[in-house]
């Protein structure tokens, strides 16, 4: 039995990654246009914090199934973000050695590279704890709660074990200074979001659907309200963007029908999408910039341009990469579970 596919977490993951995208966008729109763009009050990047619950949630369902197996639990996680991350891990590597310099804020360093291909949290010179490919910083947490509920999985009761580590860990985060990065990065109170979907899939577990497609949009557009409400507050981040994104989750699955939504191809494409809109931004600026007047208009053309030229390349990683290694890996991820 698979984990169920529902339209409304698909849709949640295309706007995840599309929010990101966004925000990343006009960021660069601003730094070469040095124009305010209309949208700039709005946290675009906080669609990390809903892939952050909607991982909670899916995981859930997913280990479920696989209580008393946390190595074939394990080995499944890894086989679904790793190959595609390492793809675009060694890209950006391969970029930086033919032009240093070419990314921004980043530099070869062999250090910083081992850690990328091992999820191992660094710390820059900047202070910034991230790998050579920079949003991967969220892999990095990813893949740290997979071997938690890895580690819980061996246990009598998984989903209290792995809530009642995961609090643990992020009440040392808010209480105690560490001097390490890793310690520091591994206690941050962000992971408190995974916890967040783990209730939402528990609640869709025990038989809390109310489908309605009306209640289902009013309770996202209330989440993203509240997401930009929060924002500009000294909440932490799990509370100023994690809680808006629970109730846009929760939303997005206890109350959106079963039925098919259009753009669902979006919500299969958004992790390539995630990772390979970087490279897409950078390569349509360098392309785009040198034919565009530095006017509110030219800052429009280039934002919607570069978005659907980003989209497109996501697209097309998705069908073309991304896919066929799915389809390559899946007889070794059978073997390991039989």
């Amino acid at each position: 039995m698979n984990t169920p596919r529902l339209p409304g977490l698909q849709a949640l993951r295309a706007l995840a990654a599309l929010m990101v995208l966004v925000g990343h966008l006009l960021a660069e729109a601003e730094h070469y246009f040095v124009l305010p763009l209309p949208g700039d009050a709005i946290p675009w990047t906080r669609g990390v914090d809903i892939f952050f619950v909607i991982s909670g949630f899916v995981i859930t369902l997913s280990a479920s199934r696989l209580a008393g197996r946390p190595s074939t639990f394990l080995y499944r996680r890894l086989m679904r973000v790793v190959p595609l991350y390492f793809l675009f891990t060694t890209l950006m590597v391969a970029v930086l050695i033919a032009l240093p310099g070419g990314a921004k804020d980043t530099t070869l360093d062999p250090a910083q590279i081992l850690s990328s291909y091992t999820f191992f949290p660094y710390e820059r010179p900047d202070g910034r704890i991230a790998p050579v490919l920079s949003l991967g910083w969220t892999l990095n947490y990813e893949v740290f709660f997979y071997a938690l509920a890895a580690l819980c999985l061996a246990l009598p009761r998984p989903f209290l074990a792995l809530s009642a580590l995961i609090l643990t860990l992020s009440t040392l985060g808010l209480f105690v200074p560490f001097d390490s990065p890793q310690l520091t990065f591994w206690t941050n109170p962000i992971i408190v979001e995974f916890l967040l979907g783990i209730i939402v899939a528990l609640l869709w577990q025990r038989g809390w659907h109310m489908p309605h497609i009306g209640a289902a949009c009013v309770g996202v557009c209330a989440g993203l309200a509240l997401l930009i409400a929060l924002d500009p507050t000294p909440l932490p981040r799990f509370i100023a963007a994690g809680l808006p994104a629970m109730i846009i989750v929760a939303s997005g699955t206890l109350l959106c029908p079963m039925l098919a939504l259009p753009g669902m191809i979006w919500g299969d494409a958004s992790y390539a999408l995630y990772l390979s809109h970087r490279f897409a931004l950078r390569a349509a600026t360098l392309l785009l910039l040198p034919l565009l007047p530095a006017t509110l208009l030219g800052a429009a053309v280039y934002t919607v341009t570069v978005c659907a030229l980003a989209m497109a390349v996501g697209l097309l990683t998705h069908l073309w990469i991304e896919r066929p290694l799915m389809r390559a890996l899946a007889p070794a991820a059978k073997e390991v579970t039989a």
